[in-house]
């Protein structure tokens, strides 16, 4: 009895500071049929419970490869997705290659193509999801004064050694600011196990002595109870929790707060 192939790998990373949204397909993929056009629709909309304003997609279009009767199909989709903050889309394509025939702009090279969507050398095609730093992204809303954190792949926090690979990745972005922010971690790749669960606690309070307002997570896949901190099932319910700070971008600094420390 013949099975089902197995669904090609679709990988989003969002870049929620700089406004931009990666899409990857590192099997390449080949949208032949609605099954296909549903697979990349939906993993689509889970990327989008990251966002609430917006953004620009940069699209992996090396081995993207679309029949013609789906042509139709995936051009009403794209509009889908413009009515949900998407301003345009960006490809990219091997440099020295022909641009496939896409409907939007394909630009060969990489860093040629995340150049323009405003990436430039903050994107993710090069990481390595196998090291644990690597997973970890990071953005700073300034203006929001939130840190949105998110995992690029599942991950599973085990022991204290894991949260000292996240407490170091965080103290090179806490340089970045001089005023109260909230924490909003993306849980969707994300699990504790009990050890890691308490250690966590350290890092909490850690973050605390440098303005750190509260930690939430959202969209767990695991029971709410195994998470240090508290989830809501969306980060639009999550992020409905944090106040605005309003006055003062979180990157400038101001001698005044730093003396609350």
């Amino acid at each position: 009895m013949a099975t089902d192939p197995a669904p090609k790998t679709i990988r989003f990373e969002n870049h929620l500071n700089l406004r931009v949204m990666e899409v990857q397909f590192p099997e390449g993929y080949a949208l032949a049929n609605a099954n296909d056009l549903q697979e990349l629709r939906k993993a689509w909309m889970g990327a989008l419970k990251s966002w609430h304003s917006p953004y620009t997609l940069l699209w992996d279009a090396r081995d993207f490869q679309i029949d013609d009767a789906m042509r139709p199909a995936f051009e009403k989709m794209l509009s889908f997705f413009k009515g949900f903050f998407m301003r345009r889309i960006v490809g990219f394509c091997e440099e020295g290659k022909a641009p496939p025939d896409l409907p939007f702009e394909v630009i060969p090279g990489y860093e040629a193509a995340a150049k323009e969507t405003g990436l430039g050398r903050e994107g993710g095609l090069k990481r390595d999801l196998a090291d644990l730093r690597s997973r970890i992204q990071i953005d700073n809303d300034f203006t929001a004064h939130v840190m949105d954190i998110s995992f690029l792949a599942e991950t599973n926090l085990s022991g204290a050694k894991d949260i000292d690979i996240f407490k170091s990745k965080l103290t090179n972005i806490l340089m970045q600011w001089h005023t109260p922010y909230s924490v909003l971690i993306n849980c969707v790749n994300l699990r504790f196990d009990a050890e890691a669960k308490e250690a966590f606690a350290r890092l909490e309070r850690f973050l605390k002595g440098f303005f750190c307002k509260s930690i939430l997570g959202y969209a767990p896949v695991d029971a709410k109870e195994t998470y240090p901190f508290r989830t809501h099932r969306s980060r639009h319910l999550a992020a409905g929790e944090v106040e605005h700070e309003g006055l003062t971008s979180g990157d400038k600094a101001n001698c005044s707060t730093r003396k609350t420390l």
